[in-house]
């Protein structure tokens, strides 16, 4: 079973992959490309790698220069399956449409408050987000 949240695709695209949610901002310049790992200190995915996950976060943090490290994470490999964010900003954009990342943003319900950690969800086309129900028994990380 699944549920589905419904957003505005900003980069159309589709993905799959494990959630990974935080209510914190995220600067991709202090992702290392190489790796896919979160250097940013302080963040709750601090040593922990974005790659083929599909992304929740607030909205981008720092300087223009995002855009680029996203872009290098896309020419590594290393870049998220997506994005979703509360209310997106041009460096996410900006990244995200030179790599090629599917992006939405303003989601209903507050996918914040309903996605967890690890659960498998599919982005579609035009802005529906498939949130797959977690197995009997899992909690949420």
């Amino acid at each position: 079973m699944t549920r589905t949240l419904r957003g505005t695709a900003i980069v159309e695209g589709e993905a799959e992959g494990a959630a990974m949610v935080t209510a914190e901002n995220l600067a991709f310049s202090l992702v290392d490309p190489a790796t896919g790992i979160v250097r940013q200190p302080g963040h709750p995915w601090f040593g922990l790698s974005v790659a083929g996950k599909v992304l929740f976060f607030p909205s981008g943090k720092g300087s223009s220069s995002g855009s680029y490290w996203l872009l290098n994470l896309g020419d590594e490999g290393n870049a998220p399956a997506a994005i979703v964010n509360t209310q997106t900003d041009a460096v996410i954009i900006a990244g995200a449409v030179l790599a090629g990342i599917p992006l939405l943003h303003r989601v209903v319900p507050d996918p914040l408050g309903c996605v967890a950690t690890g659960q498998l969800v599919r982005v579609r086309a035009g802005g529906a987000i498939e949130v797959a129900a977690p197995a009997a028994g899992d909690r949420a990380a």
